[in-house]
């Protein structure tokens, strides 16, 4: 019993800590490559819908075209620390 005790002490008091960094990931992930085709594909169904819409339509635009700006930073970024490819 107390092997045991002194196992299960062991095991909660080390710390769990990885003794290498963990891999790059490789490429980008798919979901970010989904999301970015599916802002690109708003963006276009928005220039194409026609009307002002009081002017939130070109807003909306506007806001899809940061977030495409965004996730292009962020890939630009995870090259740049080696968490992808």
């Amino acid at each position: 019993m107390k092997i045991a005790t002194v196992v299960l002490a062991a095991t909660i008091l080390v710390p769990t800590v990885p003794l290498f960094s963990l891999p790059p990931q490789g490429d980008v992930p798919a979901e970010v490559n989904s999301a970015r085709g599916a802002l690109k594909g708003a963006y276009n169904d928005l220039q194409h819908a026609g009307g002002e819409w009081g002017g939130h339509r070109v807003n909306a635009m506007k806001h899809i075209q940061e977030a495409v700006a965004e996730l292009n930073e962020a890939e630009t970024w995870a090259k740049q620390h080696h968490d992808v490819k």
